[in-house]
């Protein structure tokens, strides 16, 4: 078992204006988030790409904390603060001394790599990255088509108008040592185009190996890495549909 101790993010927000900036800069709608509920929003580029994802906490005193167990808060900090204008906002990074505890609820607690591998949960810097958007990396649920316009709200709602997310997250499993993250190519391939890419592996805990990857939808058969080794068939994930549609 392969557990990754990462930096964490515990920004907390204060100021009347603080979750109808992040409802103008995120993908989820959070203008009805009651205080003492949580929902996790992602920060997409113009191009719908993904930057950041969070927990945004609204706290019963009326705090909003923007949490996460996989990255440090720095970036996601500097994002938001872009968009800082004359709202009333203010931002202070809280993550050491916060408690991972609120409301009794904890957060963040770490997974094993090879479990959070295993359930298709997306890391901020494997599958969570620019070089994906939401539907590529099965984070659609997260992503709201109807709340109005946000960051890469044109992008997202064109991909799903015009049907044309390319890419899909899928699993493997092999034996022995588990693979570096590296280009994936199709053994029976009638071009060289990469069939996409190898994010994340780790070993399990009873042998073998486990690892995501994006790869095209047309992608046919078996697949084999950059460095020749075959993996087989991937197995997809049930996907998840966007909020705000019929």
């Amino acid at each position: 078992m392969t557990t990754l101790t990462m930096p964490r993010t515990a920004l907390r927000l204060e100021g009347g204006d603080t979750l109808a900036l992040l409802q103008r800069i995120s993908s989820n709608a959070l203008l009805d988030l009651p205080a003492g509920a949580a929902r996790a929003t992602l920060f997409c580029d113009f191009r719908g790409r993904l930057l950041h994802r969070a927990h945004v906490v609204h706290a019963a005193g009326g705090a909003v904390w923007l949490l996460r167990a996989d990255a440090a808060g720095d970036a996601l900090a500097a994002f938001v603060d872009r968009f800082v204008f004359r709202e009333d906002v203010r931002i202070e990074d809280r993550a050491g001394d916060f408690a991972w505890t609120l409301d009794g609820v904890a957060w963040g607690e770490d997974l094993a790599e090879d479990e959070r591998i295993t359930r298709g949960l997306p890391r901020h810097g494997a599958e969570i990255a620019e070089s994906f958007n939401p539907y590529e990396v099965n984070l659609a649920h997260e992503v709201h088509l109807a709340k109005g316009c946000y960051t890469g709200q044109e992008a997202l709602q064109r991909l799903v108008t015009y049907d044309s997310v390319r890419r899909r997250l899928v699993r493997f499993e092999g034996a022995g040592a588990p693979p570096d993250p590296q280009e994936l190519f199709a053994v029976a391939a009638t071009d060289e185009r990469a069939a996409g890419v190898l994010t994340s592996a780790a070993v399990r805990p009873e042998g073998g190996w486990v690892a995501l990857a994006v790869v095209r939808r047309d992608t046919p058969g078996a697949l084999r890495l950059a460095d020749g080794t075959e993996i087989g068939e991937p197995a997809a994930f049930e996907e998840r549909r966007p909020q705000g549609r019929p």
